[in-house]
């Protein structure tokens, strides 16, 4: 599946982290390690919560380096251990922006004990500048995510 064949507001991310597949789904579903790396570039999440079962809820907090908070919150739709998380993904952070659900689901495929291939999925973005912005924010988040499994 290539965003060619997906409508313009669907955003697909792909990206090989060096890291066996179970470290990957861990870093994605426990709050410790998402507050490690789910915010992109400058921004340090201050408070990470997940219920990591169908019909749990989940809540980042990213602060900017003005002191801005980004929230972003959703409901776990589908897990698949160390394969598949299907999410909601409200972004609440900017008051210029309305707020508006979308669907994140995350495939993890093992590509040998220590690779993992993540496929990001985002759907239902309202305008293709927010698909841009979106690749942008998944880009900065996942080059933090590989500094954490590399550092182990």
């Amino acid at each position: 599946m290539t965003e060619r064949d997906l409508a313009p507001t669907t955003l697909v991310v792909v990206r090989t982290i060096a890291a066996p597949v179970a470290e990957v789904f861990e870093a994605w579903t426990d709050p410790a390690l998402l507050s490690q790396w789910l915010a992109p570039g400058p921004l340090v999440v201050t408070h990470a919560s997940a219920y990591t079962r169908v019909g749990g809820e989940y809540r980042i907090v990213a602060r900017d380096p003005l002191g801005t908070d980004h929230v972003t919150t959703g409901e776990y739709r589908e897990i698949v251990p160390d394969t598949r998380l299907v999410q909601t993904w409200v972004y609440h952070g900017h008051p210029a922006l309305e707020r508006y659900l979308t669907l994140l689901t995350v495939s993890f495929r093992s590509l040998g004990a220590d690779s993992t291939e993540l496929t990001i999925v985002q759907e239902l973005l309202l305008t293709e500048m927010d698909r841009e912005g979106n690749r942008m924010g998944w880009s900065l988040c996942l080059d933090k995510l590989e500094q954490l499994v590399a550092r182990g």
